[in-house]
């Protein structure tokens, strides 16, 4: 959640600028593990098997762009 904190000594601590950059750049990717279906749901399946096309998704997407950035700049 991005709010003011107060920390161990009681002092409030504001939120920074880029703790709000980072917060907005990321809300597809919160968006998007917001789907994944509670644990209780078909025993756990549901949310393993969810999870586990996310994470195969996620890995061809870096592989993906690794792939372009490695022939953009060169490398074998």
């Amino acid at each position: 959640m991005l709010h003011p904190t107060k920390n161990e000594d009681g002092v409030i601590e504001d939120i920074s600028w880029l703790d709000a950059i980072l917060h907005f750049l990321s809300i597809g990717w919160k968006f998007l593990f917001a789907t994944v279906p509670p644990p209780h749901y078909c025993g756990g399946w549901a949310c393993f098997l969810v999870a586990i096309a996310y994470i195969g998704f996620i890995t061809y997407v870096v592989g993906e762009v690794a792939a372009v950035m490695g022939c953009v700049m060169g490398i074998k």
